[in-house]
């Protein structure tokens, strides 16, 4: 069987040393703070040149996408082929990946389509950083959880020390 482009590619992708391709993938459920600053530190860190995605979901990979528009990130992304029918899911992701160096996986623990993604880069042996995210409450809040303390000495100034009449003489 004749290989498609993006399998030849896979199979030599050690040797673009000047490129470092990510791959992202996840929930369509998350879509807040804490996906940005995973997929910041992760390009940070692996000294990324490209991010490849799936062009049609929100989520993770919407996310992605406005990343790479605010900080001139070459973007990669891979549409369905509704020609492959029930398949069009699964050969978008063998497309994604095929044109991958690393996987980023970032997933709210419950969606099938993310596990079945990164099972299936288990199996292609792409190396792969999995996260596991709650579904934050509210989507403009970072959705980290506060450290116990964190916030100590905020709260010690009293309001009788804050000279108020004072304030407005001044103007």
């Amino acid at each position: 069987m004749k290989k498609s482009i993006l399998q030849i590619r896979f199979e030599n992708r050690n040797k673009f040393e000047n490129e470092k391709r990510l791959s992202i993938s996840g929930s369509r459920s998350l879509k807040d703070e804490r996906v940005r600053i995973l997929i910041l530190e992760q390009i940070e860190k692996h000294k990324v040149t490209r991010i490849t995605t799936h062009a049609e979901p929100g989520g993770v990979c919407e996310i992605a996408r406005i990343l790479c528009k605010e900080n001139a990130i070459p973007l990669t992304l891979h549409y369905l082929d509704f020609k492959k029918l029930r398949g069009a899911f699964y050969h978008r992701s063998l497309a994604v990946f095929y044109d991958t160096d690393i996987a980023l996986f970032i997933h709210d623990g419950i969606s099938k389509g993310c596990q079945n993604e990164y099972e299936l880069a288990k199996k292609m042996n792409i190396p792969s950083e999995y996260f596991i995210l709650e579904k934050a409450k509210y989507e403009t809040s970072t959705g980290f959880d506060v450290e116990e303390n964190e916030w100590l000495g905020i709260d010690d100034v009293e309001m009788e020390e804050i000279d108020i009449d004072g304030l407005f003489e001044k103007l």
